[in-house]
């Protein structure tokens, strides 16, 4: 069983969670795994790729998430921020779970 229960659980933990671990950190963490001995990746990078992940990323990426499982989204455009901000808001009724 994968970790969300079910579909509105998905869309009020993972895009939240998305947010929280896309850092530079984890970036420079995961490029430093994968180069070559002897070359770091650029601090510049982490940087750019923590900009670009940011609550309308995570509100494109849960859409595209839905279209790919579950043949459609309820977080559709134009209107999809808004829209995220409703499912993010649920949390109160909603287990949360931290992606870390």
């Amino acid at each position: 069983m994968g970790k969300y229960a079910n579909h509105e659980e998905f869309g009020v933990n993972a895009p939240i969670n998305y947010r929280e671990d896309t850092t530079s950190e984890s970036y420079l963490k995961g490029m430093a795994m994968i180069a070559p001995p002897g070359m770091r990746p650029k601090a510049v990078r982490g940087q750019r790729f923590e900009k670009k992940t940011d609550f309308e990323a995570s509100t494109i990426w849960h859409r595209n998430f839905d279209i790919a499982m579950f043949g459609g989204s309820d977080v559709d455009t134009p209107d999809s921020g808004s829209k995220q901000l409703s499912l993010e808001e649920k949390l109160n009724g909603i287990k949360r779970i931290p992606g870390r």
